[in-house]
């Protein structure tokens, strides 16, 4: 069976139990898996953009305190580790506050400067990530209402503590017809 196939199975699946079975089955994953506990306090918080950016803070100063070099041969797991917290801001909090958002990807992108000193990118693992981030904060920008000559205010401040070139997606996508 195909993986598609085999996930909307699953999802049919799930749709016909009950609540608690479900609830159950969540906490127990939970107990077992980090992420699957950080995603139901993530959850939790839903409501509370305050309370939401707060934890995904806590990852971003855990990058900046660490002070391990990542060699090349594990870059590739670090810049993975990156995007799955980048995607977890795009799916969880630039929809409903794209200010937030904005905040958490600009300080994702202020690391740059302890990032880049610590890793071994030469596969451009960990640079994808950044550049990632750039188009998100300018989608999270648009998203919050921020006038044109606000954003690009704005990226300029960002462009001048540019010390990696990592943030120049910033103006190639602010410049890039929508």
């Amino acid at each position: 069976m195909d993986t598609l196939a085999a996930r909307e199975e699953i999802a049919r699946f799930l749709a016909s139990q009950d609540a608690p079975t479900l609830a159950q089955v969540l906490l127990e994953l939970a107990e077992d898996h980090e992420p699957v506990y950080q995603r139901l306090v993530r959850l939790r918080l839903r409501d509370d953009p305050t309370g939401l950016r707060a934890q995904f803070t806590v990852q971003l100063q855990r990058w900046e305190t660490d002070d391990r070099f990542v060699r090349y041969h594990d870059a590739a797991a670090f810049g993975r580790e990156l995007d799955v917290w980048i995607a977890q801001v795009q799916r969880e909090v630039l929809p409903r506050f794209p200010r937030e958002a904005m905040a958490l990807f600009a300080a994702f992108l202020e690391l740059d400067r302890v990032v880049f000193e610590r890793v071994d990118d030469d596969g451009g693992y960990v640079g994808g990530a950044f550049e990632l981030a750039c188009r998100l904060w300018l989608t999270a920008a648009t998203a919050a209402g921020i006038s044109a000559a606000d954003i690009a205010g704005r990226v300029s401040t960002m462009m001048s503590a540019d010390n990696y070139g990592v943030r120049a997606a910033l103006v190639k996508s602010a410049a890039a017809p929508s």
